[in-house]
Formats: C-alpha cells, sequence, structure tokens
C-alpha cells in the first residue's frame, strides 16, 4: 500500500494550494554559473498570479538578482551571460492586448524597455554575438475594423484555445537592435511561423512554418540569410509535423524534432538531422526508442507559465531531449552520427523543462516527483543538486501521499499501469470511496508527477486511482494509437484497472465510485456513465460528447477530428455518432455534474450543454457549472479565486454524492 509521509501533520485543505509556488522555464546561462527562471504565487486576495524572475548561483542557488513586475516571463541570456531579456505585460491592463520586451543587466537595476507591440511578441532569442534578438508576432493579414465591433473570418481556425480569434493574422519573425531599438520584420506572406533559431554564426535563422491552413499538420523547416530574407530555403518536403529546429555546432546540420505520420496525429515525435543545405533527406535518431520525446504529464501545479523544451545539440558533439518512457520523462542524448543512444537524467521523477551552459557542462533542469512541486536542479561532472526550495515549507507542512504503483495484463494481453493513493484516515472495519482519474489527451499520461486534488482528496479520505489506458503516452506507438476506436479497448483498460485495483485493495469500497476526468478524460467520463451504471457519482469537465458538433466548434476539430474518428461527419456519420456519448444518453443512470469554461475553444462549452440538457430533458440527475473565464486548460491557467473554487465545487459534490460531512 502507499504510505503518507509524516501523518502527524495538518490535512490537505484546498486553500493549502494558494501556498505553492510555481517554478519554471530554468535557463543557464552560457558560462555556467547562474541560473534564471520564472518564480510564479498565488495571491488570491488580488485575484491574480505575482510574477518574477530570480537569477541565482548555479552551484548553490544563493539570489543574485530579481525582477518583479505584471507577467514578467521567458528570461533569455546574452552570450556574455551580463544580460538576459524577457516578456513582460508591464503597465498594461487586464484584458489588454499585447506585451513588452525588455532587457536587464544581472548585476540589477531597472530594466530597460526595448519594445512594446500590441500584436504580442513571443520566443524571443539572442543572436550569437548579441547585436540582435529575433522574436515572433502576428501581423494582421488584411484591414480589420478598429473599433473591434465585429471579426472577419476567411479561413481556418476560427479561433484557437487561450488565443482568442486567430485567423485575421499570420506569425512571422522579426529582429530588433537592443541598441538602436529598429525592428525588422524577415518573413512576410499568407503562412504561421511557429519556431525560429539563429545560426551559430548569426547570419542566417532556421524557421518552422506551416503554409497551407487547410493542412495544419504540416509543417516544413525553411533557412534564410540575413541578407536575402526574401529568398527562404526550403529543406523538407511537406510531409511532416515538425514542433522545432535548431542548428549544429559547426552550422553543417540541423537537428529537429517532428514525425512523418506513421501513426497519424497518434505518431510519437521523434528527433532528426538533415544537412542544413537541404541536400539529403532526414535521418531519424530516435527511432528504436519507440518512445514520445515530448513531455505529456498531467499535474495541476506547473502554474501558468508552462515551457517545455526542444532538443539541441551541444558543443560535446551530442544532441540533448527529453524521452517519455511510462510514467516519468528523463532527459537523453545521441551522438547524431554513431547514433548511440544514452540515458542522462531518467528515474522515477518528470523532467519539465532543461538547459545546458555553453561547454555542455552544465545542465539546469525543471524536476518534479509525486510528492514534490516542481524545483531547480543542476547537472555537473561532480554532482546532481537541488538549488532552489521554494516548496519545501509546504511540504513540511501538510500530509502528502506517495502513490502505490500497480500494473496488470489487460485481457489482450497487455500491460497497463496505474497509480493509487491511500486515504490518510481509515476508519476501522469501514471501506473508503474511490475517485478515478482519467487524463487528457487521449495522448497525455499519468506519471511520476505531483497533483494537488489528488492528495486533497486522499486527504479528505477517498482512494484515488490513475491509470494509462490504451491511447496513453509513455509507451510505444501501438499502444497510443486509438483512432477510430474511442470508447474499446481505451474503455476496457480502465474498466479492467478499477476490477484489478478493488480486488487487491480490500479497504476501497466498490459501492461508493466516482469516475472524473478533463479533456479527453471528460470525453471518457461522459461515455463510461453511458456504458456502465457502476459509478456513483461522475464529474466531466471540458470533454466531448458529440463528435459531430465538435467538428465544427473546436479549434482543432476540422483536422484532429477526422484523424481520431476517421473521415469527416459527412462521409463517415455513423463512426462520429456511434463514438459520440450522447447517442447513448438514454442509457445514463448515474448522476454528473458538468463543468466547463466558457472562453474553452478546444472542446467547446456545446460540448457540455448538449449533454446536460438531454440528460435534464429524459429527467436524469444531472448539473451544469460553467466559469464565465477560462481557457480549456482554466484547471492550471484560471486565476487563484477561479480555480479555488472548483476546487470546492468538486470536494462538495463527491461529499454530497457519498454523504461525508467530514
Amino acid at each position: 500500500m502507499g504510505r503518507c509521509f509524516m501523518t502527524n501533520k495538518k490535512t490537505l485543505e484546498v486553500d493549502d494550494f494558494l501556498k505553492i509556488t510555481y517554478v519554471s522555464d530554468p535557463q543557464i546561462s552560457p558560462n555556467g554559473k547562474y541560473v534564471a527562471m520564472v518564480v510564479i504565487r498565488n495571491s488570491l486576495e488580488e485575484n491574480k498570479y505575482i510574477n518574477e524572475i530570480w537569477v541565482v548561483d548555479a552551484i548553490n542557488g544563493e539570489q543574485k538578482t530579481f525582477f518583479s513586475g505584471e507577467g514578467d516571463t521567458w528570461p533569455r541570456w546574452d552570450p556574455s551571460s551580463k544580460r538576459i531579456l524577457f516578456i513582460s505585460r508591464r503597465g498594461l491592463k487586464e484584458g489588454e492586448k499585447g506585451n513588452l520586451l525588455y532587457i536587464a543587466s544581472v548585476e540589477g537595476g531597472e530594466p530597460r524597455l526595448l519594445l512594446k507591440r500590441k500584436e504580442g511578441i513571443s520566443k524571443a532569442a539572442w543572436s550569437p554575438k548579441g547585436d540582435l534578438i529575433l522574436f515572433l508576432g502576428p501581423v494582421p493579414r488584411r484591414k480589420m475594423d478598429k473599433d473591434e465591433d465585429y471579426v472577419e473570418i476567411r479561413d481556418l481556425p476560427i479561433w484557437f484555445d487561450s488565443e482568442g480569434f486567430v485567423d485575421q493574422y499570420r506569425n512571422h519573425i522579426f529582429t530588433i537592435d537592443p541598441d538602436s531599438t529598429v525592428v525588422t520584420q524577415l518573413t512576410k506572406g499568407d503562412f504561421n511561423v511557429t519556431y525560429a533559431s539563429f545560426s551559430n554564426k548569426g547570419d542566417k535563422i532556421a524557421y518552422v512554418a506551416v503554409t497551407d491552413w487547410r493542412k495544419p499538420l504540416i509543417s516544413d523547416i525553411f533557412i534564410i540569410d540575413l541578407k536575402k530574407p526574401e529568398e527562404p530555403l526550403k529543406i523538407t518536403k511537406g510531409n511532416m509535423n515538425i514542433l522545432s529546429v535548431e542548428w549544429s555546432p559547426d552550422d553543417k546540420y540541423l537537428v529537429f524534432q517532428g514525425h512523418n505520420f506513421p501513426r497519424g496525429d497518434a505518431s510519437h515525435y521523434n528527433v532528426w538531422i538533415v544537412p542544413s543545405d537541404g541536400s539529403q533527406e532526414p535521418k531519424n535518431l530516435t527511432e528504436e526508442l519507440d518512445r514520445n520525446t515530448i513531455y505529456s504529464v498531467s499535474s495541476d501545479v506547473e502554474g501558468p507559465n508552462f515551457v517545455t523544451s526542444y532538443p539541441m545539440w551541444l558543443t560535446d558533439n551530442h544532441v540533448y531531449f527529453q524521452v517519455s518512457d511510462r510514467g516519468s520523462v528523463g532527459i537523453y542524448r545521441v551522438n547524431p552520427f554513431k547514433e548511440k543512444l544514452e540515458e542522462v537524467l531518467v528515474g522515477d521523477f518528470v523532467i519539465i523543462s532543461f538547459t545546458a551552459s555553453r561547454d555542455s557542462e552544465k545542465i539546469a533542469y525543471l524536476k518534479m516527483t509525486e510528492t514534490s512541486p516542481p524545483e531547480v536542479y543542476v547537472k555537473d561532472k561532480d554532482e546532481d543538486r537541488k538549488i532552489t526550495r521554494f516548496n519545501d515549507s509546504f511540504l513540511r507542512e501538510i500530509n502528502v501521499v506517495k502513490p502505490e504503483k500497480f500494473k496488470f495484463l489487460a485481457s489482450d494481453g497487455v500491460e497497463v499501469e496505474g497509480w493509487a493513493l491511500p486515504p490518510t484516515k481509515l476508519q476501522d472495519n469501514k471501506k473508503a470511496p474511490v475517485v478515478l482519474f482519467i487524463h487528457g489527451g487521449p495522448k497525455g499520461k499519468y506519471g511520476h508527477a505531483f497533483h494537488f486534488l489528488h492528495q486533497l482528496l486522499a486527504n479528505k479520505g477517498f482512494w484515488v486511482v490513475y491509470t494509462n489506458p490504451r491511447g496513453s503516452d509513455g509507451y510505444s506507438e501501438e499502444f497510443a494509437d486509438i483512432r477510430g476506436h474511442y470508447g474499446e479497448r481505451d474503455y476496457q483498460d480502465i474498466m479492467e484497472a478499477i476490477d484489478y485495483f478493488l480486488k487487491t485493495h480490500p479497504t476501497a469500497d466498490p459501492e461508493k465510485m466516482a469516475v472524473t476526468g478533463i479533456s479527453y478524460g471528460g470525453y471518457m467520463t461522459n461515455w463510461i456513465v453511458t456504458q456502465t451504471d457502476r459509478f456513483k457519482a461522475a464529474i466531466s469537465e471540458n470533454g466531448v460528447s458529440d463528435w459531430i458538433s465538435d467538428f465544427g466548434t473546436s479549434d482543432i476539430g476540422f483536422w484532429f477530428d477526422p484523424d481520431q474518428i476517421g473521415g469527416d461527419p459527412w462521409k463517415n456519420r455513423k463512426k462520429y455518432e456511434r463514438q459520440s456519448p450522447l447517442t447513448y444518453v438514454t442509457n445514463v443512470k448515474t448522476p454528473i455534474l458538468l463543468i466547463h469554461s466558457l472562453e474553452d475553444y478546444r472542446c467547446y462549452l456545446d460540448q457540455s450543454t448538449e449533454f446536460y440538457v438531454a440528460l435534464r430533458y429524459l429527467g436524469k440527475e444531472a448539473r451544469l457549472v460553467i466559469f464565465t473565464k477560462g481557457s480549456h486548460v482554466h484547471s492550471i491557467l484560471g486565476k487563484p479565486r477561479h480555480r479555488r473554487k472548483r476546487y470546492q465545487i468538486i470536494l462538495e459534490y463527491l461529499k454530497e454524492k457519498f454523504n461525508l460531512k467530514n
């Protein structure tokens, strides 16, 4: 059985989440002496997040300097290790569009404003000489209504989650001179740039772009010479989905992260190299792993400034990258020409992001475990050490439950993994209620990551169970591929997991079970209550109930649904209906709480309202809670008051359904 740490400490309460400090985006200086990071704290009184940028010693974590301003994020070192740039919202009102670009000396003093841009600034980076900064920014495609009374839309998507209406803009590359503040737009046209990086000589920029809105999964790599940016060299051939691109130390090669659709959108992202002159086909360096190379772990303590990492080619002639393996995410490396894969940092933890010093001798990384929120660590030749302790006082104060990992053979012989948190207190001769969580995705996963809500419920007397059924990340591509078969093998795995758990945990009450999940987890919650009545309560958050309407309302529906469900609603209506919980709504017997956020453009609000209206029309027991603010990931990005109320609503609903007073 899992065990509690220091059970004489206080029981976790909803408001304890306010004590968590969110650390993110550690950036080690090129000389390896310092680490810059973003530190964010909750302010319930102001109902906002307080952002700070810390610069600390890479050896002992002592603070050298820090900056604090509205929305300060994205610290990036200049080549001299003397300055950082950062992106901010200083001086902007809530809801006001845009952001600002600053640079600051690590010796202190007031940061200097370089640029304010109402369209926005993202992914800023220094040139190797420190004489230019590149950034990505939206550019209007056509004349827009200056009063913003209406939006004219001509292509897809209509909107994008967390961003709003996007069709009137295209994302392009800009540079700014940090001395003169002269801004130059380098790319133009009807395409979206998603990533860009300077060559090590500083004379070229490689970038990733989506050139056809009808095929948003297809992206290509291009290279521009800064002297002739209007003549880009296309490196790839329009048959891949590419996330990032970086240069080899000698600029002769590019390393990028992507896939060529062996299993559609269920494919793993691999690490590839290609000559920077485009003379050869890309070579896959990680195919033998059969594991994804992106971070995809479910957690609710990553904070509102979630930043992950991309493969980087260091001066030791190795490419470093993340690997998602079972419940863990570690760092691997590979020599691109010997193709020998090596483990760098692996274990029962997840590494959210990392950076390395110029000489490859030090790696700063953000690590989380199932019993500790993220903190920053540094690895060098001598040791692997923790250099931040922002959440140590929080952990000393409260009960933290260590999950028990279990695995079983599903009915088709495939191994499935899961975890269970025991209740902190069990009354003699009484069984505890069970809450089954289902992650999003479907190609997300659970693992060695801290979950405040899981810990809260365990502290309140619930068994908490979560699994990685078919469709999850962390395993083979075959395991992840449930395209066209939603509600089949994934559903079986979940049901067989709860059967195994109940069989092996006699203190769990099979008569008092609830099921819940967000996004795909919300979809599966909706599906489960239409297929079985063994759960006495259900909480579905921001899920899908009707794939036909999702095709037309979701920001990704027009390409995600054909890939995952099969075809479109006109050519394959029966399959869309067969995999939609709404089709089977008459079967529902389980009381259900539907939670949705009004600004969710990924799984639009109609997915919960359709299901709710059908349930109430049919006389079923159902409730609908609509948060008037918040995107698809409102459970993580919502403001403190919003998140507090969500935790309270979930806890009170479960207590009510299981008649739990305390």
